[in-house]
């Protein structure tokens, strides 16, 4: 059984922000596409799901660590495994190297929904989900929800469009970590880079809706959040940076 898989991609000049590193949506953009093609050999894509069951796989939570910048040019290595399905959530973990250098690690926690309804499926009564053991190692950290401040400020509003639709029809995972990148600009980010991204979903974002991003200072972080036009959250996010000296860079 293909209990872990990886693959290897070359960091573009398209892929990089203003200060050359490769933005937080390219590395979930990666970490999805390896997932997506590990699925498929363990026999549990997306469309084995939807011609089987009519599901098809929906990511809920994610948490991503980086010891350093990832750089124009570098060739990333992304491993992958599935932890196996739990009652309702299946965990799949990732490790992040350049070189043989581990540059950070994830953790993902996805659901089944049912197509039509969206409503949740418990993994244990798909086989092909069943019949995909995890590794002997796998990591041990488990993605709660996140806790909204009570202050938030208003910085932007964005309207879902085309670009941000993915198969499903709704907006794409990795596009929820361009909207809370978003909050912040390009001074304020001078000098330092995102060392630790907590990003959980709670609505999908649908063609046309108008997304109201928000932020709040935390202590070490910053709360980003997204919320719809009635007023329900989109998704929530913690967000940590860290000076480049401490990553080795100048």
């Amino acid at each position: 059984m293909h209990e872990t898989f990886e693959n290897q991609f070359l960091i573009r000049s398209s892929e990089t922000d203003v200060s050359g590193f490769c933005r937080p949506s390219v590395l979930l953009s990666l970490m999805q596409d390896v997932a997506n093609d590990h699925s498929a050999l363990q026999g549990s894509s997306r469309d084995v799901l939807m011609e089987k069951h009519g599901a098809f796989w929906m990511l809920v939570r994610i948490w991503l660590r980086l010891d350093r910048p990832i750089r124009q040019d570098e060739t990333l290595t992304v491993r992958t495994w599935q932890r196996g399905p739990d009652k309702v959530m299946v965990y799949r973990d990732f490790d992040l190297f350049v070189g043989p250098e581990l540059v950070g690690e994830a953790v993902t926690a996805w659901v089944v929904a049912d197509f039509e309804s969206r409503r949740m499926l418990r993994p244990n009564s798909i086989p092909e989900i069943v019949d995909s053991p995890p590794p002997e190692t796998v990591k041990d950290r488990v993605l709660r929800p996140i806790r909204s401040p009570k202050e938030r400020t208003e910085i932007y509003r964005r309207t879902v469009r085309y670009s941000d639709l993915d198969v499903n029809g709704h907006m794409n995972n990795t596009r929820y970590a361009d909207l809370a990148m978003d909050a912040f600009t390009p001074e304020e980010l001078a000098g330092r880079f995102l060392s630790e991204l907590h990003l959980n979903y709670s609505m999908e974002c649908r063609a046309g809706e108008t997304i109201l991003v928000c932020r709040a200072e935390l202590e070490g972080g910053w709360y980003a959040e997204g919320c719809g036009p009635d007023g329900g959250k989109r998704f929530e996010s913690i967000l940590r940076f860290s000076p480049l000296d401490k990553a080795g860079d100048s």
